[in-house]
Order: structure tokens, then C-alpha cells, then sequence
């Protein structure tokens, strides 16, 4: 699974185009355009547009100059931005997803010195909207504070150069990031980022939910949408005095990536120049400034290949401690910096692993099943931060006359628990055994040929799944997937999931029905690849099922079944007589690790955090 989560993250950023947590989503694009045309009507009525002695060029002449889109500068970016996400969203960031337990080390030291509050500070109505505001500050200052150090400190320095080589600057320009500097970055976020949890969960005395939008920070989200991609553009688009005395403009990033030296070190902000203008680095201009770019004008980009901005950095990283440390008394400094550091650094992991070891003691719940815990154990898991919930269905229905009606509820019964503790932080509803089986009355349709079977209307399976989900919504669960056992059941929690979905996009919520459980889950195959032919694996009562049954529940299958009365179907399509409990288990199996994929590609937080770390 790491190796599967490592790949998964390693090629996500190339979706970026079609993803809402990506800077570089359409969406963005295309507001970045629009804002971009503005800005080409000023410049064209200001008359600064064209060079001295050109004439002015066409709009999209002027956004897709090919001195700019063609150029060896922007090729470095496109290569970069390919190989950059092998080796840092791929590997680093699996270090990174470690929040909660850095949160809660923050939330119990919050407890302890000053003692749990009988009463929030902050009411449950405005929680959302605090910790959508403190997440926003705390990510943006982290921002700022890692790009102030990485300006001022020379050793830092050495890697961020990589970013201000560009000669030109496209939105690609964003992913030029050497992995030692997104690192830095992502630590220093990711520990703000805990503060700012843990502050609203102790004035609040719930876990926080930020205000989303398509799995964005609806602040954020905003702040992609209004133009953020013409930060790394040619396109000049400044604000209004006292709009850049509060945010940093495309046109203020712009400077910051010039290569005349009175811009150096100027307009470090991502979202707010407050922070510039507190530490005495916020630049405006008066008007409009023809720009180059690069680390300087006389050797704007030293970096001569792809390979020299990942290796060079190092090496002149060394040269530069070399130089500093070449007495002994240094030597000796560096050597107590060093292990003053690394023991810090421990004693913080530990801390953090303490925590983390705490919190899932307290969460030791005596069952993931929701059905087998009190009230007051549900909150306790709730408050140390389970967000999730599994909604499993099944059905009464004939499965032959070998197999007892409860076959489904049998499976997705023991597969809904397994795939809960492997997610974490999960817990399981009741099987749903009410489901679509098939019309009832006189006529008899579907699985209501046989006796035993249940069935009720699909518009009442429908407001059943979509009542059980409002109940969770209501006690503050996040997360919420559908899980089906049988293939009646698909379409309509499909249908639930993606009305749900739409409903709360405005919530940090997220609601999905995981077909790959009993669709994509690569059973059929495993058993084509053992020799076994489609007529003998059948689809109904076969050798899947009763595999599974006989695996998980063996009495459940009868040895000597009764047959069926003459001239009745006995309801069996496959060949059970070629069933084993080693069969079970390995298609148990399968089905188990395909739901569980599928709901981490849904909500990989590695990914939703590595959105934000790229400024």
C-alpha cells in the first residue's frame, strides 16, 4: 500500500489540468485568462504594451509570446515540473502527512496548562468560519516566514535560487521548486498548520471543518481563481494602493522575480503582504516596470541543465559550509549546532509519536461497528478524530439452494470492518439489508421468485442511504462511502453519493459510493488466471460467492441442500461445487483492497496538503 500511495502521488500532480486541489486546474486557468485581459487593456491604453519601436501585439499574441512559451528557460520548467513530482509529491510528502498527531501534541499541551474549557469560546456556528480563517492565516504566514529564511539565510538560499532561475515565467514557473526547499516548506506549513487545528479545537471543543469548495479552502480556492497563475506570467497586473497594502498582486510577485537588484528580497507574501510590510520587505510601484528575470542580468540562470538544478544546489551548499566552518573553533560550533538540532528533532518526533500513541489509546474503541458502542463512546471518537463512516449494503436474497439468504450480509459485514481499520479512523453502520430486489405482488420479478427474499422500492432504499448520511453529517463525520454487496444495490447509492456530494460542495464533506468493491475489483480475473472458465465462475451463486461464505461463515453453506421443487429454477448461475474457503479468501481479499484503494485515491490528504504547499 506505501508503494502503491508513493506512485499514486508521484503522477497526481500531472492531472493538475482536471483537478480543482491543483493550481494549474482549468478552472483557474481560465480566470487567470479573463483577468489577463484586463490587464492587456490597460497596458494597450497606457501605451506600455508594445517595446520601444514594435507595435502592439494581438491579445493572444501577447499571452502566448513564443519568446516566452518556446524558450530553454520554460523547457527547464516543463522538465521540472515532470520529474519534480517522482521525488518530492511521490516520497517526501509521505513524511508530511503526520498532522493530527503533530495537532494533537499542541491540542494536549493546550490541555494541560490550562485545563479543558467548561464552556467554547467559540460557538459551533462559527467554528467553520474561524478555523477557514486560521487555516488560511496559518498556511500564508508559513509561507511567507519559510520564503523570508530562504531569502536571508544563505545555505537556504542555495536551493531556492532553483525557483528564481527562470528567465521566463509561466505557470509551470510554480513547480520549480527544489525538493530541499518544498521540504522546508511543507515541515514549517504543516507545523503551522497544527497550531491552527488545535487552537480551534480547544476554543471550540469540536474538531474542526474548514469551509471547502471542490476539496479547497473556499479562501484559498477564491485566491487560485482571481489570477493566481499570472503571478508567474509576463502579464502585469497590479492592484489599487490600498488593495496591495492587503494582498500581493501578480504584479508585486512579478517584481519579486526580477533581476534588477532594488527588487531583490521584496514582496515575499503568498496571499497577504501584511507580512511584507511587518518585516520591512513590501515594494509597490508606482507604475508600470518592464521587467527581466532571473537570479541577476549579467547570469540570470546558472543552471545550465535539467540534472545541474537538482545536484548544483548541493554543491554549492557544501562550498558554502566548507568556507564557514574551516577553523576548529567553528568546527566545533557546527558540531554542537548540529547535535543540539538533531536531538531537538527527536525529541519532537517523540513528542509527537507520544501524542499520536495517546490519541489512539483513547480512540481504542471495543468495536468499529457503530451499532456496538454507546453514545458517549461515539463522541469520544469524534472528538480524537474519526471522520469517517462506512454505509454497507446488502439484501435478503435467494443465493441458491446451498447458500442461506444472508450471504451478503455475511460478507460485507466482516469486509466493511476490514477495510475500516485499515483506513484508520473509521467506523461502520449497520448492514442495510433492506434493498431492491425486485418487483413484489402478484408478479413476481428479480430475486422475488424465490422465497425469502425481501425487497422494497428503490426510491425507499434511496431515502434510506440518504437519511443514514444526513444522521452522520449531523454528528460531525466528513466522510462518508457506500459500500454494496450486491450489484441491485450500485446505481442507487451512486445516485445518493453524487446528490449528497453536490448538496454539501460548499462543506468540507465528502460523500462517494465505491463501486470498485464489487465491480472493479479484479475477482472474475484471478480466477480466469487459475484455469477457470466463465461458465464455471458464473455471476450469481457461484464460485465467488460461495467461496466467500464458505471462508468467512462455512456453516452458512449446506453441504446436502434441499433442491428445488421441479420445474423451478434453483436461482444458480456458476458452478459452487468448485468453491473453497482458499478461494474465499483471496477474493475476500481482493474486494477488501479495492474498496480501500479506491477511497484513498478519493481523499489522499498527502494530496489536498501538497496543493497548498506550492507557492
Amino acid at each position: 500500500m506505501f508503494v502503491e500511495s508513493i506512485f499514486a502521488d508521484a503522477t497526481a500532480h500531472l492531472n493538475g489540468i482536471v483537478d480543482p486541489q491543483s493550481r494549474i486546474w482549468a478552472l483557474y486557468l481560465i480566470g487567470s485568462l479573463m483577468l489577463a485581459f484586463v490587464g492587456y487593456g490597460h497596458l494597450k491604453r497606457s501605451g506600455h504594451l508594445a517595446k520601444p519601436g514594435q507595435d502592439h501585439p494581438g491579445f493572444l499574441r501577447y499571452v502566448f509570446d513564443r519568446d516566452i512559451w518556446l524558450h530553454a528557460s520554460t523547457r527547464q520548467d516543463l522538465f521540472y515540473f515532470l520529474a519534480n513530482g517522482l521525488i518530492y509529491y511521490g516520497l517526501i510528502s509521505q513524511f508530511l502527512i503526520g498532522s493530527y498527531g503533530l495537532s494533537m501534541v499542541f491540542y494536549n499541551g493546550l490541555v494541560s496548562t490550562f485545563g479543558a474549557l467548561d464552556q467554547p469560546v467559540i460557538s459551533s456556528g462559527w467554528s467553520v468560519l474561524v478555523y477557514s480563517l486560521a487555516f488560511l492565516m496559518a498556511v500564508d504566514f508559513g509561507a511567507f516566514i519559510t520564503h523570508w529564511a530562504q531569502h536571508k539565510i544563505p545555505l537556504l538560499w542555495q536551493f531556492h535560487q532553483v525557483h528564481h532561475s527562470a528567465e521566463r515565467l509561466t505557470p509551470l514557473t510554480l513547480f520549480r521548486m527544489h525538493p530541499i526547499n518544498l521540504a522546508f516548506a511543507a515541515f514549517v506549513v504543516t507545523l503551522l498548520s497544527a497550531i491552527a487545528y488545535a487552537g480551534v479545537f480547544y476554543l471550540s471543543g469540536q474538531a474542526p471543518r474548514a469551509l471547502m469548495v471542490l476539496g479547497v479552502n473556499v479562501f484559498l480556492f477564491a485566491f487560485n481563481l482571481l489570477g493566481y497563475n499570472l503571478r508567474h506570467s509576463q502579464i502585469w497586473l497590479d492592484y489599487p494602493a490600498w488593495l496591495s497594502r492587503l494582498f500581493v498582486s501578480p504584479a508585486q510577485h512579478q517584481i519579486h522575480h526580477s533581476s534588477d537588484p532594488k527588487h531583490f528580497d521584496r514582496n515575499l507574501g503568498l496571499v497577504f503582504s501584511i507580512w511584507d510590510q511587518l518585516f520591512g520587505t513590501y515594494y509597490r510601484a508606482k507604475s508600470y516596470e518592464r521587467l527581466s528575470f532571473g537570479l541577476s542580468r549579467t547570469e540570470p540562470n546558472p543552471f545550465k541543465t535539467v540534472a545541474a538544478l537538482y545536484w548544483q544546489p548541493f554543491a554549492d551548499a557544501a562550498r558554502l559550509i566548507v568556507r564557514f566552518f574551516d577553523t576548529g573553533r567553528r568546527k566545533v560550533i557546527f558540531a554542537l549546532i548540529m547535535f543540539i538540532a538533531v536531538v531537538s528533532y527527536g525529541q519532537l518526533f517523540m513528542n509527537s509519536n507520544h501524542a499520536a500513541l495517546a490519541a489512539s489509546n483513547q480512540t481504542a474503541l471495543p468495536s468499529l461497528r457503530l451499532a456496538d458502542l454507546t453514545w458517549t463512546e461515539v463522541q469520544s471518537a469524534i472528538d480524537q478524530g474519526y471522520d469517517t463512516v462506512l454505509v454497507p449494503t446488502a439484501g435478503i436474497e435467494q443465493n441458491g439452494p446451498h447458500v442461506v439468504l444472508g450471504k451478503h450480509h455475511i460478507v460485507i459485514g466482516h469486509n466493511s470492518v476490514q477495510i475500516a481499520d485499515q483506513l484508520g479512523r473509521t467506523l461502520v453502520l449497520p448492514v442495510i439489508d433492506y434493498v431492491p430486489e425486485g418487483d413484489v405482488g402478484d408478479m413476481p420479478s428479480g430475486h422475488m421468485q424465490f422465497a425469502g427474499t425481501i425487497s422494497v422500492p428503490e426510491p425507499v432504499f434511496e431515502e434510506i442511504l440518504e437519511a443514514a448520511a444526513r444522521s452522520m453529517r449531523t454528528h460531525g463525520f466528513k466522510n462518508i462511502f457506500f459500500i454494496g454487496d450486491s450489484g441491485g444495490n450500485q446505481q442507487a447509492q451512486a445516485r445518493v453519493a453524487e446528490r449528497l456530494q453536490a448538496e454539501w460542495k460548499a462543506e468540507d464533506m465528502l460523500v462517494a459510493h465505491i463501486g470498485d468493491y464489487y465491480i472493479a475489483n479484479g475477482q472474475f480475473d484471478a480466477l480466469l488466471s487459475q484455469g477457470y472458465t466463465s461458465e464455471q465462475i458464473g455471476t450469481h451463486a457461484g464460485i465467488r460467492d460461495t467461496s466467500e461464505v464458505l471462508f468467512l461463515e462455512a456453516q452458512a453453506v449446506r453441504r446436502q441442500p434441499l433442491l428445488a421443487p421441479k420445474n423451478r429454477p434453483n436461482g444458480v448461475i456458476g458452478d459452487p461445487s468448485l468453491a473453497s474457503a482458499e478461494i474465499g479468501e483471496k477474493m475476500t481479499k481482493l474486494k477488501v483492497d479495492a474498496a480501500v484503494r479506491q477511497i484513498k485515491q478519493l481523499d489522499s490528504f498527502s494530496f489536498r496538503l501538497k496543493h497548498i504547499l506550492s507557492f
